[in-house]
């Protein structure tokens, strides 16, 4: 009776270890003829899927081809705010896949708007920083350069810049990630 139940077992495990085999690979055939041909899906470190298609540009080749280009990981929308010496600073970030970026910095003190700043201008992240190049939208005679380092925590943090030293706690989150 025993010598059967072993069997038994056996005789199972050998069919799940077999259909478990046909089973990964019917669904890779069926992956590889359902997409279109030139486009490829790229594994991000979080699990997560990205279909790139035939662009090859937003592959980081330098650390491993199966990461996606950071610089691409940038574009989006980016949102913080902190508290600064009774202060509460608000600041949003749109950056376009052109290099051009849209940004708007608000400071209240008790629900009262002390500072509203629209700032607009070009990107770039080179080594994990973000350069900023902007001007005032309503005073195109400020100017601001600004650098930010992404975190390990994929955080956009303020580094340096030419901003007041009310925004040196500009921490950005990306929406959306």
């Amino acid at each position: 009776m025993i010598n059967y139940f072993y069997f038994f077992c056996y005789c199972c495990l050998n069919l799940l270890i077999f259909s478990g085999s046909l089973r990964s690979e019917s669904v890779s055939n069926n992956r590889e003829q359902a997409r279109p041909q030139g486009e490829r899906i790229i594994y991000v470190a979080q699990s997560e899927l990205i279909n790139q298609g035939d662009n090859e540009n937003n592959i980081n080749r330098d650390h491993s081809p199966n990461i996606i280009d950071q610089g691409n990981f940038i574009t989006g929308t980016w949102r913080g705010f902190h508290e600064s010496e009774g202060l509460m600073v608000y600041y949003g970030y749109q950056f376009r896949p052109d290099g051009s970026f849209v940004a708007r910095h608000r400071i209240y003190q008790d629900r009262e708007t002390l500072e509203d700043i629209t700032w607009q201008g070009q990107w770039q992240f080179i080594d994990n920083i973000l350069n900023l190049k902007a001007f005032n939208s309503q005073d195109k005679t400020q100017e601001a350069i600004l650098k930010f380092k992404l975190t390990d925590t994929f955080k956009l943090a303020y580094q340096t810049g030419s901003l007041s030293p009310t925004y040196q706690g500009i921490l950005l989150n990306k929406i959306g990630y």
